[in-house]
């Protein structure tokens, strides 16, 4: 007996996860759903809708043919990567008839496809547990690891940007010191800014990434350094951050979006671990060196250290992270 045909679905739907991270871990299975339905439900459009980030990032996912909407549009089926009621109840009211999702706070109704709950997020990957929602549906898996694309042009506005402040494409390094989650994953300052001198006096130049709340920390890094660097916290939109990470020759930084960015593109990626736990959220990519020395409470998972001496960042040393970087280096 033939299969049955799978019915036309023209505007496929995707909601990311709400966090830049979770976005990136879940791009293999966000690329296994849509050519999952390209090639078999003659699907037309693709839209991504979500946190207004996700314009910026989009590009560099590489889902193809998919367009960033501001609001819901009504597609002929969704895929609900946030866990909750709301976004469920969004997508009904938005007219959009075929649900799929994981089942959980009181949404099971609302979806057509309720999805068990196989991968336990509490021990093993987000990327695997994102992706268990293409495998629940059979679907062919291109890809587990998240692999990023540079979208054209991209690079040349980063070299641009790079030589205004004196910087060389060639010699940049990115230190990433903030996490948008809560200081428990932030590496000390001034242990950033112990292997961000010895980088600048190896001739490196260093560049910090971040939200405005990291320039003073930024500042407190960079130090008294006298050679190319360039303070860029709360400066670059995201876009601007994006395509510097692409074009940058290490990314050194904690548990957080930019970690995973990096990663995904390929650039040499260093990153202290400690209230996290890396069998959990390590980011996922070709040149990834993770550091992690685990104190009694390690992972903890709270956003602020209780703990005095921070201790599953002080146990990791300034000298164990930067002969991790001139490794790194080194290689590329």
């Amino acid at each position: 007996m033939k299969p049955a045909p799978h019915l036309p679905l023209p505007h496929l739907l995707l909601m990311p996860p709400n966090w830049i991270g979770d976005a990136i871990m879940a791009q293999p299975a966000m690329a296994a759903i849509c050519a999952h339905h390209i090639r078999h439900c003659n699907t037309e459009q693709i839209s991504v809708c979500g946190r207004p980030w996700l314009n910026d990032l989009l590009p560099y996912i590489g889902l193809s043919g998919a367009v960033y909407r501001n609001s819901l549009p009504k597609a002929d089926k969704a895929f609900l990567f946030p866990n909750s009621f709301r976004s469920a109840l969004q997508c009904r009211m938005a007219g959009i008839g075929k649900l799929v999702g994981y089942r959980g706070q009181w949404r099971s109704l609302l979806l057509s496809q309720p999805l068990t709950h196989r991968i336990s997020l509490k021990n093993e990957h987000h990327r695997d547990f994102y992706l268990d929602i293409a495998r629940q549906l059979d679907m062919e898996i291109p890809l587990t690891e998240v692999a990023l694309s540079v979208p054209e042009g991209a690079m040349a506005s980063a070299h641009a940007l790079m030589r205004q402040h004196g910087l060389s494409p060639q010699q940049l390094v990115c230190i990433a010191p903030g996490a948008q989650f809560g200081g428990a994953k932030c590496y000390p300052a001034e242990s950033y800014r112990e292997i961000t001198q010895q980088l600048a006096g190896a001739g490196w130049h260093p560049m910090i990434l971040g939200m405005p709340e990291d320039k003073e920390v930024g500042q407190t890094i960079l130090g008294d350094i006298t050679t190319p660097h360039w303070n860029a916290a709360g400066e670059t939109r995201l876009s601007e951050a994006l395509s510097i990470i692409a074009a940058c020759r290490l990314m050194l930084c904690n548990d957080s979006g930019l970690m995973h960015i990096a990663a995904g593109l390929g650039i040499p990626t260093v990153t202290p671990f400690g209230a996290t736990d890396p069998e959990r959220t390590s980011p996922s990519g070709p040149h990834v060196r993770v550091l992690y020395e685990p104190a009694d409470c390690s992972p903890c998972l709270q956003r602020e250290c209780t703990v005095k001496g921070h201790p599953c960042m002080s146990n990791i040393k300034p000298s164990a992270l930067f002969d991790a970087c001139v490794s790194m280096l080194n290689q590329n």
